[in-house]
């Protein structure tokens, strides 16, 4: 993965994903919560389609888990 030099680093899945992964350690939210958390807590330009990435990241290195029930969870 090739990081945007030019990018502001609140910007990137990298960023968003360490994020992602603070918040999700200590508590399991859907992904609606989380990112009205996120936007909160972070990042308040943070847009939905870089949220997602992040979330696609995180899941294809095996780092979260979504339960039956929906909740996101810190593998």
């Amino acid at each position: 993965m090739i990081i945007d030099r030019d990018s502001n680093p609140k910007d990137t899945v990298y960023y968003n994903a360490a994020c992602i992964m603070e918040v999700i350690s200590s508590n399991k939210y859907n992904v609606e919560d989380l990112y009205k958390i996120l936007k909160k807590r972070y990042n308040d330009s943070l847009e939905y389609t870089i949220y997602l990435l992040s979330l696609d990241f995180l899941f294809l290195i095996d780092r979260i888990l979504i339960s039956k029930e929906g909740f996101l969870q810190c593998l």
